[in-house]
């Protein structure tokens, strides 16, 4: 097992919409394509295509999230620029408008917190 990686917090200055993927205290992981949380695959149906990086096992501190982006291959995010501030979170997307074909209301996700 490789130690975990160290995620340097970038300046927010940009609002930007994202997935919260992993919450204060959970071990996140992507390899193989596949994104895991506390060791559990996470489903994700609302990619677009599996990620081609991969991110060393990270445990997320207090008060910080990991984000990733939807289009995992074009996403500035967490596993570029390292974790979000809580106090940065300023609320959730309700509605999509692109890709035309699947605008409408976003519905919530089950929450997937598994230790």
């Amino acid at each position: 097992m490789l130690p975990p990686q160290v995620l340097e917090e970038r300046n927010f200055r940009d609002d930007l919409i994202k997935r919260v993927i992993g919450l204060p205290g959970d071990f996140v992981e992507v390899k193989d394509g596949k994104v895991f949380v506390n060791g559990k695959v996470l489903p994700e149906n609302y990619t677009k295509e599996a990620a081609k990086y991969e991110l060393n096992f990270v445990k997320v501190p207090q008060d910080r999230y990991l984000v990733l982006g939807d289009n995992r291959n074009n996403s500035s995010d967490s596993h570029v620029w390292g974790f979000v501030p809580r106090e940065k979170i300023i609320g959730r997307a309700v509605v999509r408008y692109w890709p035309p074909n699947r605008a409408g209301r976003i519905e919530p996700l089950p929450s997937y917190r598994q230790k």
